[in-house]
C-alpha cells in the first residue's frame, strides 16, 4: 500500500534507529508525485543513507498499460462475439443454403474489419498516451458520419440525421475518431427511442463535432463523472461503462476536448473539439515525429 507523504520522515527516522536496510517503500507526495524510497541504516561510524527515486512517469505508465488491457477486452468482445455467433449458425446448416450462407459471411467480413479497426485505434491509443509522437491526419467528416451511420445498430436505423458539409475535415488519428464517435453514438443509441444528430462544423481554428439525442438526459451533478471508466448514470446491467471513458482517452490522445452539457429541451449532447489547420506547434511536432521514424 502507498504511504502518505508525511510518514517519509518516519522512515528516515527507521534508518536512524534500527540497523536494518529498508525495504523498497512506494510513497505518495502531497504534490501528486511518487517516489520510491530505499535505504541503508546507519552502522557505527556509516551515517545512514536514504535513497529517493521519482518514479512518477514509471507508475503514469504502468496505469496506461492497465487501462489499455481493459478497454481492449471491452472493445473487442462484441465483434468476437459477432463472428462465433455467424460461424455457429453457418456450421450448423446456413452453410448449405445460399443466400444464407452470404448473408452470413458478410458478417463474419464486417465483424473482422470491425475487429481490424478497433485493434488498431487501441495500439494507436496506447502509444499515445505513452507518450509517443504520432502524427494526425486530415480526416474528411462528411464520410466518416456517413460510415459511422451505415454501422450503427438496426434499432437506431431511420433515426439520425448528419449536419456536415462535404467538405468539412479536422487533424485527427483517424482510427481514435472513428471510435471515439462510434462510442458517441452508441451510447445515444442505447439511451433514446427519439431523434440523433451528429453535427459538424468549423469555428475558427478548430472544428467541433456534436452527437445529439432526445433522451432523458443526464442529472447537471453527473456530468463531472461520465467520463470516469466504469461509472454508469444508470445502473441498467447494460454494458460496462467504458464508452464514454475511452470516447474521452481518444480525444485527449488527439489532442482534442470532449464535454457533455444538457441538450436544448431534453437530451444529451456531446461535443468533440479538435483542430482544423495545423498550428506552429502542431507542425513542428509532427516534423519531429516523422523525423524520429526514420
Amino acid at each position: 500500500m502507498p504511504l502518505r507523504g508525511a510518514e517519509l520522515g518516519a522512515l528516515a527516522e527507521r534508518l536512524v534507529t534500527v540497523p536494518e536496510a529498508l525495504p523498497a517503500t512506494t510513497v505518495e507526495l502531497a504534490d501528486g508525485r511518487t517516489v520510491r524510497v530505499t535505504g541503508v541504516a546507519a552502522h557505527e561510524d556509516d551515517p545512514a543513507i536514504l535513497l529517493i527515486e521519482d518514479v512518477t512517469e514509471e507508475r503514469r505508465r504502468e496505469r496506461v498499460v492497465h487501462e489499455f488491457v481493459r478497454n481492449a477486452a471491452h472493445q473487442l468482445r462484441t465483434p468476437l462475439a459477432g463472428i462465433m455467433a455467424a460461424v455457429e449458425v453457418l456450421q450448423s446448416g446456413a452453410k448449405e443454403v445460399p443466400s444464407d450462407r452470404d448473408r452470413f459471411l458478410a458478417h463474419v467480413a464486417e465483424h473482422t474489419a470491425r475487429l481490424t479497426r478497433i485493434a488498431r485505434a487501441l495500439l494507436m491509443l496506447a502509444r499515445a498516451q505513452s507518450g509517443e509522437s504520432i502524427q494526425p491526419e486530415r480526416v474528411e467528416l462528411r464520410e466518416m458520419l456517413e460510415a459511422l451511420v451505415a454501422e450503427t445498430t438496426r434499432d437506431a436505423e431511420g433515426r439520425i440525421t448528419i449536419v456536415c458539409s462535404a467538405s468539412l475535415a479536422a487533424l485527427a488519428l483517424r482510427e481514435l475518431l472513428y471510435e471515439a464517435l462510434a462510442a458517441l453514438l452508441d451510447n445515444a443509441a442505447r439511451h433514446t427511442r427519439g431523434d440523433i444528430r451528429l453535427e459538424a462544423r468549423e469555428v475558427g481554428d478548430a472544428v467541433e463535432i456534436d452527437v445529439v439525442d432526445a433522451g432523458e438526459g443526464i442529472p447537471p451533478e453527473q456530468h463531472a463523472r461520465i467520463f470516469e471508466p466504469f461509472y454508469r448514470v444508470t445502473d441498467t446491467g447494460e454494458g460496462f461503462g467504458l464508452g464514454l471513458a475511452i470516447a474521452h482517452q481518444a480525444v485527449e490522445a488527439m489532442g482534442g476536448e470532449l464535454s457533455s452539457a444538457q441538450a436544448p429541451g431534453t437530451g444529451t449532447a456531446f461535443t468533440i473539439r479538435l483542430a482544423s489547420e495545423w498550428g506552429d506547434e502542431q507542425s513542428n511536432s509532427s516534423h519531429r515525429g516523422r523525423a524520429g521514424d526514420r
